[in-house]
């Protein structure tokens, strides 16, 4: 079902400056979709990190990397891109679980508990297939209790992705609360304990945003404080989907601990179209239109579309800032590269008060990047 699309060569990494790059060139295009982006680049937070992939005649990649304002230290809300770490670490929490002779896997039954509520069984798999078709926040709520924020938080140091930090849930979600219990067909406990160290962002800037924000159906005049908020940097979600697709670009202290199936588990879901596998079930639902979950290409694109371009990613949207990571693949025209992007649209700079400029200017701005790019690479 999962099939492995590439083989495990040496890769090279290059970096272009930000003054002279194709990232530059494509900003600067008339097209107004763009350009009226980047006239407000700075009052945007845009960043973009782009990554050519060159192969030689026998197939050895290069990587060379474009990137426009991408700074580690300044503060954009990461919002569901986060949930693709917390997937690869499930992947690689059941694997240690396994080590240590206990039962469990993807497609193994689980009950889900939390005092007197309790959720259906299901599986690994029906979880994390949810988070990719639909961004499901229930589902992953359940996985970061799976996991821990500790687990969480020291893996992704441990393999050199420190500005990730998770320190809460997802909403909305009924049951956020909730510490869910997670046992396994046997009946053993095997999620983590509730305990947690919230962390707080130092040596970060723009961690107050806005010149108002709602609080509890209240407007505080006042900027949102992301101090303890979840966080993320650009270069940190790029990291993820960059293991994710050529691993062994990676010293071994700097991957996640994973099987050749894992990989090729995440690649298929992360590039199902919402109409695809399980996501049938939400044909019916107006709201989750074809392209529903890809901003880059097709996200202001509700048709459906053509699925010979391949987009593996993870977004984000809160808090007027959409981001997304992704490696994008024609696989007829051995197209390939990489693209992450991030941009804040919140004109009237209220904070929390859902009207985001989502939909008229960001989401056909990241579409029609990725459009541009692929052209390019098309050349």
């Amino acid at each position: 079902m999962y099939k492995l699309f590439f083989s495990l060569l040496p890769v090279v990494f290059l970096s272009c400056s930000s003054e002279h790059n194709q990232i530059e060139l494509i900003l600067k295009d008339p097209n107004p979709l763009i350009k009226n982006v980047y006239q407000n680049n700075e009052k945007h937070n845009l960043q973009i990190l782009y990554t050519e992939i060159k192969k030689d005649s026998a197939g050895h990649p290069e990587l060379i990397e474009h990137q426009f304002q991408v700074d580690d230290t300044k503060y954009f809300y990461p919002a569901s891109t986060m949930k693709l770490p917390i997937v690869v670490l499930t992947l690689q929490r059941l694997n240690e679980l396994r080590n240590e002779s206990i039962n469990a896997d993807v497609d193994s039954r689980i009950s889900i508990s939390f005092d007197d509520t309790k959720r259906e069984e299901e599986t690994f798999t029906d979880l994390i297939a949810k988070i990719f078709l639909v961004s499901d926040n229930a589902a992953s709520n359940v996985l970061i209790n799976f996991l821990g924020y500790d687990y969480f938080n020291e893996q992704m140091k441990n393999i050199g992705l420190s500005n990730t930090v998770l320190n809460h849930k997802f909403n909305p979600d009924p049951f956020v609360k909730n510490n869910w219990n997670v046992k396994n067909d046997e009946g053993r406990i095997i999620s983590s304990s509730s305990a947690q160290t919230l962390i707080e962002h130092n040596k970060t800037s723009n961690l107050k945003q806005g010149n108002a924000h709602i609080s509890n159906g209240e407007k505080k005049k006042a900027p949102l404080d992301f101090r303890f908020k979840n966080r993320s940097s650009l270069r940190d979600l790029d990291g993820v989907i960059k293991r994710i697709i050529y691993p062994e670009l990676f010293d071994e202290k700097s991957r996640f601990n994973l099987t050749d199936d894992d990989y090729n588990f995440l690649r298929y879901w992360m590039s199902r179209f919402t109409y695809e596998d399980i996501g049938r079930e939400y044909i019916q639902d107006s709201t989750y239109f074809d392209s529903y979950n890809k901003f880059f290409i097709y996200g202001d694109i509700t048709s459906r579309i053509d699925r010979k371009i391949r987009v593996y990613n993870k977004l984000g949207q809160a808090y007027g800032t959409l981001t997304d990571i992704s490696y994008i693949k024609n696989y007829e025209d051995n197209i390939e590269f990489f693209l992450s992007a991030t941009i804040y649209v919140n004109d009237n700079e209220i904070m929390n008060d859902d009207v985001y400029e989502y939909d008229d200017l960001g989401i056909p701005f990241l579409a029609e990047l990725a459009r541009q790019f692929y052209k390019f690479e098309e050349e």
